[in-house]
């Protein structure tokens, strides 16, 4: 468990966007933010982290390294500051002491990974970290360690890799069998059962009742990874046009959901179909079906046939009248 000193260390973490803020308002820029690197057992491996900090007071920082796990089914890294220096994270050479950048500067920070001769092949994760203050070796669980940068290792160690995956679900967000409009979001949850990391790829089709082709999706734009023994939930949006947001009493709302619904028109019965590839030799399918109803459209326009029909109704009853009376006069005469 995570003690409340790690528990503010981790909310003060920034692996995404690139920059953090320190107490002194400063920022830094990592590049890359993410590696994937190939590795032999017992060889090492060179790369290196590019710094740069962007404001124009010095900055100091302390290099650490720490192994992750996927937190849930969100695909976020999630680490245990607490645990001790052991497997992968073990494998990094990093620079030790502190490492001063004057404002403006830009600095490279050269890495070395050797894993051991007898490393496990597949996938193996870790993060090098650059904070503000002094990791503490006696409790790494500290407030020292609260503001971090960080950039994501994806190891893949040569050996007998297993690359194994397929879909464990394919459906509508909350398990919904009907819109009102647009936009659908569909959900794909892609089961990694194999000893690396894996980055599925594919389109998604949806057609309507017809058969016709309605829209192609690309699946999993962001390349997001699915680490080894996890579930990643995926999500691709189905959309045409901006969602207004619907906001005063019931009839403000009732006509900007009337403008949603004709800018993200969709009606009838729809089938999303998915193609997924992931690693060299992983295919999977799978389909489902949903029906698209917009209400609130349909109610206006049965409003306005009502309307027409009456009104063409009562053009008849009148012209049929003014022909009688017609014939009347007609007769008079």
């Amino acid at each position: 468990m995570f003690n409340k000193f790690t528990k503010l260390a981790l909310i003060a973490i920034f692996l995404v966007g690139g920059f953090f803020i320190t107490p002194n308002a400063q920022a830094l820029t990592l590049i890359a933010p993410t590696f994937e690197q190939d590795v032999d057992p017992g060889i090492a491996s060179k790369t290196e982290i590019k710094l740069y900090n962007e404001n124009q007071d010095a900055l100091t920082l302390y290099a650490e390294v720490v192994s992750f796990t996927a937190k849930g089914e969100t695909g976020q890294p999630t680490f245990d500051f607490e645990a001790p220096l052991e497997g992968v994270a073990t494998w990094f050479d990093l620079p030790e002491g502190a490492i001063t950048l004057e404002g403006g500067e830009r600095k490279v920070i050269p890495i070395t990974i050797t894993p051991p001769i007898d490393a496990e092949p597949g996938g193996h994760y870790a993060t090098v970290f650059f904070g503000t203050s002094p990791p503490d070796i006696n409790d790494p669980g500290s407030l020292a360690l609260a503001t971090k940068l960080g950039s994501l290792f994806l190891l893949r160690v040569f050996g007998d890799v297993t690359e194994e995956g397929s879909i464990a679900e394919f459906g509508l967000d909350g398990n919904e069998t009907s819109l009102n409009r647009l936009p659908a979001t569909l959900f794909t949850r892609f089961q990694n059962s194999g000893n690396i990391h894996l980055r599925p790829a594919g389109t998604i089709t949806v057609k309507n009742l017809l058969g016709a082709e309605t829209a192609k999706l690309d699946f999993n734009a962001k390349k997001g990874a699915t680490l080894p023994d996890s579930i990643r939930k995926y999500e691709t949006v189905w959309e045409k046009g901006q969602v207004k947001e619907v906001t005063g009493n019931f009839w403000n709302k009732f006509w900007a959901e009337f403008s949603n619904e004709k800018n993200n028109f969709a009606l009838g019965r729809y089938k999303a179909s998915i193609v997924l590839t992931a690693g060299t030799l992983i295919q999977d399918t799978a389909e489902v079906s949903f029906w698209v109803w917009p209400w609130r459209i349909l109610l206006i326009s049965l409003i306005v046939l009502v309307l027409i029909v009456f009104l063409l109704i009562l053009s008849m009853k009148r012209y049929n009248k003014w022909i009688v009376k017609k014939a009347r006069g007609s007769q008079q005469q």
